[in-house]
């Protein structure tokens, strides 16, 4: 299937496209190819140090992620024939894309982080600028997914890359404005982020950078809209509390001294 995918065309995708006879057929296709993508990123098809094919059927399914996006946006946009499952499924399987193992390339060694680079660039970047911009797309549709893509959209921003952070953080920002809009508040978002941020951050991710940004990205949003403001640093000031209490606390667990891992539990708590 990857090598079939990978001798397409534009024109190829096109015409396949054109066969099928009503949009429900196009739907099930596409909802069933990210599902499918999805399965195959997350079991690993090919043995862990296939390093080169690993890549070669990530730069393949990007390539067709990103077809099949145009598609989504020209036929299932609109608030008429919008598709939330379809888009749902679009983020998952994209969401799942960009944190796989075999695209973290900060854990690589420095030549085999060079090597990837420089043949194949920063995929995470790439889709993670897609999922950006199939977010702003949706328009009054935003609203269908929060909370539901709060945890997925965390797990992307948390990834190690300052490019991809700064594009993807503000996501956050639009979130928030678009319940304010909605119900005059944003406790669903709040709730759902500290939920998450707390099992990110034992799993490990997360980090003080992380936190700086987060912060000046949030704090530079809310400055063009007075109304909310004062709720979103609210916000920021409470996220960055928790953040500084999960990430001492991850640290400690590591400490010998039974003292500084109870204050830190108690702090927490």
């Amino acid at each position: 299937m990857t090598a079939i995918l990978d001798q397409m065309g534009d024109q190829h995708y096109s015409f396949y496209i054109e066969t099928f006879q009503t949009s429900s057929e196009l739907v099930d296709f596409l909802m069933e190819t990210f599902i499918m993508f999805k399965d195959l990123i997350g079991k690993n098809v090919y043995p862990v140090d296939w390093m080169a094919m690993s890549m070669v059927q990530n730069r393949v399914f990007l390539r067709a992620i990103n077809k099949f996006a145009e598609i989504m946006n020209q036929k299932f946009l609109e608030h008429t024939n919008f598709e939330f499952q379809l888009w749902n499924n679009y983020f998952h399987l994209a969401v799942a894309f960009i944190t796989q193992d075999s695209l973290q390339l900060e854990q690589f060694s420095h030549a085999k982080y060079n090597k990837i680079l420089n043949k194949y660039g920063d995929m995470r970047r790439l889709i993670g600028f897609s999922i950006r911009d199939m977010w702003y797309k949706l328009g009054q549709n935003k609203i269908c997914f929060i909370p539901g893509m709060v945890g997925p959209i965390l797990e992307m921003t948390l990834i190690p890359e300052a490019e991809l952070r700064k594009a993807t953080i503000p996501i956050f920002f639009d979130m928030m404005l678009c319940e304010y809009q909605r119900s005059g508040d944003f406790k669903k978002f709040e709730n759902e982020i500290i939920l998450k941020l707390d099992h990110e951050v034992e799993g490990g991710r997360g980090d003080e950078q992380y936190m700086q940004l987060l912060e000046s990205i949030l704090m530079e949003c809310a400055a063009e809209h007075p109304t909310i403001a004062k709720s979103v640093e609210n916000f920021v000031n409470l996220v960055k509390g928790l953040l500084e209490k999960l990430l001492d606390y991850r640290d400690v667990m590591t400490d010998e001294s039974k003292d500084n891992r109870m204050s830190c539990t108690v702090n927490l708590l």
